[in-house]
């Protein structure tokens, strides 16, 4: 998999919603037949997640993900 964005942040983020997204599309179909959701939903999902993190992408996330990567092994920043 390869993913590009204006950021590092942007770039990490788009690799992490698309392999998450894979798996649980896998994990979906494992389970027999689909059932789609409506649209609108999909819609007001997307709309709130906009809402929520003001339009930032990874920029929202990757202080945090930064902050836990210092606590899990700071050496990466030498």
């Amino acid at each position: 998999l390869l993913t590009v964005g204006p950021s590092i942040a942007d770039a990490f983020l788009a690799m992490y919603l698309f392999e998450t997204t894979c798996q649980i599309q896998l994990a979906a179909q494992a389970g027999g037949e689909l059932i789609r959701v409506d649209p609108r939903i999909l819609d007001g999902v997307a709309h709130a997640v906009r809402t929520q993190t003001e339009g930032m992408g990874g920029a929202f996330v990757w202080p945090a993900l930064l902050r836990k990567l210092d606590r899990a092994d700071p050496s990466y920043r030498h």
